[in-house]
């Protein structure tokens, strides 16, 4: 799988509550992005949990050797609940019923719940849902309206995050909202490698925040322009050049410009001045370095020209630049 890209950490418990009915691509789909990602080296520990030892999936596959509901969860864990086949049916189930009091009992704001598609519906009706924003799939925001009035249900949205909870539109969305939290906890080249191994991409809707600058022209499959943004992301303060950028991705220097304008809309050059801005903005984190030492660790010539990159690639001047926070929705 290669070469882990994070340190070790304390792990980050991740809970996914199977119940009758899970959709298997809601329950797969986020599951095997966090598993990815742990293989990469992102410290995440994987609990499959439900009232009862087994349960029957959408596609009538049975899903064993579940754990039982944990009497307590620890601080920082993530709860994720994927949707079922029938809402309005598979919730009224005991199991469905059972799993709803756990979540009030154990759910508190020292651990993140998350939902995929229906899914908001069995957080709604444990009361987690209770005076947050949140959203479902397309078909069901209506409904998640009308039954839960304390709830403010967003449209169109991939994801929407209010608080310490997540909620996702349904289906591939969890997966989209899977890549967030693992480009946040692990960090943004560890969501890259995972996105780039699943063969997925990174979506946002119109309303949705800009995209990490690490994740940034990531949106397409074309192995060359990955293989040349990885070499950049791995080493930004190397002198790259367009030639040995096209060298390494087997290709010419002046297809390599072509490819990067049509699959990136970024041209290369372009990119690595972005990744190199992206890599000064962390540096500037920490305590001690000024803007000429940051400029020559990323690669810069000079602070001068860090100014004009950053002027160009970020909406405020290089100070001490705080770490973009998790965004409030989007995907």
């Amino acid at each position: 799988m290669g070469t882990p890209l994070t340190q070790p950490s304390p792990a980050t418990e991740i809970f996914f509550l199977v119940l009758p009915g899970t959709m298997l691509l809601d329950f797969a789909g986020t599951a095997e992005s966090f598993r990815v990602a742990a293989e990469f080296g992102a410290s995440f520990r994987l609990h499959y949990i439900a009232p009862s030892g087994q349960a029957l999936s959408s596609l009538g596959l049975t899903l064993g050797g579940l754990e039982p509901l944990p009497d307590r969860l620890p601080e920082r864990a993530i709860v994720l609940i994927p949707g079922v086949a029938c809402s309005a049916k598979d919730y009224k189930l005991p199991e469905a019923r059972a799993a709803a009091r756990w979540l009030a009992e154990t759910v508190g704001p020292e651990q993140t719940l998350c939902t995929v598609c229906s899914g908001a519906f069995l957080a709604a009706e444990s009361g987690l849902l209770d005076g947050h924003s949140c959203t479902t799939h397309h078909s069901l925001t209506a409904r998640l309206a009308r039954e839960f009035p304390r709830v403010k249900v967003l449209e169109n949205r991939i994801f929407v995050r209010d608080g310490n909870v997540f909620t996702s539109a349904g289906v591939t969305a969890g997966v989209d909202l899977a890549l967030h939290l693992i480009s946040d906890l692990a960090g943004p080249r560890v969501a890259v490698e995972v996105a780039r191994l699943l063969v997925l991409y990174f979506r946002r809707a119109g309303a949705d925040p800009q995209l990490s600058p690490w994740l940034c022209h990531r949106n397409h499959i074309d192995p060359r322009v990955h293989s040349a943004q990885d070499l950049v992301v791995r080493d930004p303060a190397h002198g790259w050049s367009v030639a040995e950028l096209a060298g390494r991705a087997h290709t010419s220097p002046r297809n390599l410009g072509r490819l990067f304008q049509e699959h990136a809309g970024i041209s290369p050059q372009a990119y690595v001045r972005r990744i190199r801005t992206a890599a000064a903005r962390e540096l500037l984190d920490q305590p001690g370095l000024g803007l000429d030492q940051v400029a020559e660790m990323v690669g810069f010539s000079s602070a001068e020209q860090l100014r004009r990159a950053w002027k160009r690639f970020e909406p405020a001047t290089p100070r001490r630049a705080p770490r973009p926070q998790l965004e409030t929705t989007g995907a």
